[in-house]
């Protein structure tokens, strides 16, 4: 039986650090694709209060004050603001993943909320490898390995940013084979942070690896972000494409235009992924067979390096005990 799902990426720009101004929006968005028949919508990485791109610029008495307004703007994960979005989400009938600035006393986490069409949260997950200028202003979360979520429209997962290329966390979600996976940008206001086209590249290669769609949604940044910056920015105008790829690579559905605002929506043919993942496992799965009879045909060297106490060999190697602690190559994070 063939199973399509209609799914949305959002291509916004943040209501920077103005989160009651950001949840209206946030509930708007969940509206508009629900009305469009969409199952699934996925924001961009801490669309709520906005990506701290002001603090890559080099004025500290800046950066102090819209430190502060950024944990004044960010939200606990049970309060008014969370209640408001699960309450949009039942009300259309739409599975939501958020990505949003989650304040725990004075400090403040990257996290990424999975919300379902009862307006259940499925979870909150905390980012744990940030980069060197996220830990500026965001505590790292602990460090645990993604969930996929079982649901009526199919097995689905999350990750923000850079985590999309660590692969620990990329296989984990293969391992309890992801279907729909939203990898979650947050743009960038010179382009690509990285390089040109990163955040697309990295996406498509995440669809080629696990033999999963992937939702792309990213923030539109625009001028609006460095507000009370003075002349020390030039104007670059909006910037921020977000993309859906398919198992292949491929792209599904025509992008909008580049800083165009609105939602990009496409129907999953579920049914192909899941054929392309069994095609994928059966190679697999004979390589590892073959790779098992060279090592038992191999004589043992004296020296040879042991494995660590819970590490697991063959076709599950990437999979940890319950506890984090160490594996050969080095210390196991995110």
């Amino acid at each position: 039986m063939r199973t399509t799902v209609r799914v949305a990426a959002v291509q916004a720009e943040p209501s920077w650090l103005r989160l009651s101004d950001g949840v209206d929006q946030v509930v708007e968005l969940i509206g508009a694709a629900g009305d469009q028949g969409a199952r699934l919508v996925a924001f961009p990485e801490a669309f709520l209060p906005g990506y701290p791109w002001w603090r890559w610029i080099d004025t500290n008495q800046w950066n102090v004050e819209y430190s502060t307004r950024c944990r004044e703007n960010s939200m606990t994960r049970d309060g008014a603001e969370m209640r408001a979005i699960t309450a949009a989400a039942a009300a259309h009938g739409i599975h939501v993943v958020l990505g949003f600035g989650e304040r725990q006393e004075r400090r403040i986490y990257m996290s990424q909320a999975v919300i379902d069409d009862s307006g259940e949260l499925l979870s909150v997950r905390r980012k744990a490898g940030l980069n060197s200028v996220e830990r500026k202003i965001f505590a790292s979360g602990t460090p645990n390995l993604p969930a996929v979520h079982h649901t009526p429209i199919g097995k689905y997962g999350a990750l923000s940013g850079q985590e999309n290329q660590r692969p620990l966390l990329t296989r984990a979600l293969r391992a309890d084979e992801e279907q729909i996976h939203v990898a979650a940008w947050p743009g960038s206001p010179d382009g690509d942070a990285i390089g040109p086209e990163s955040s697309a590249t990295l996406s498509r290669m995440y669809a080629l690896e696990v033999g999963a769609f992937v939702l792309a949604p990213t923030a539109v940044v625009g001028d609006a972000a460095f507000e009370g910056l003075g002349g020390s920015r030039q104007p670059s105008g909006p910037i921020g494409r977000a993309r859906i790829y398919g198992s292949d690579g491929g792209e599904v559905v025509t992008p909008l235009g580049e800083g165009e605002q609105g939602i990009l929506l496409a129907d999953l043919d579920i049914t192909v992924e899941v054929a392309d993942n069994q095609a994928y496992d059966s190679i697999r799965t004979t390589r590892d067979r073959k790779d098992s009879l060279r090592k038992d045909s191999a004589p043992t060297r004296r020296g040879s390096r042991r494995v660590a106490a819970g590490w697991q060999s063959g076709p599950d190697r990437w999979a940890l005990p319950a506890s984090l602690g160490t594996y050969p190559g080095g210390t196991a994070a995110c």
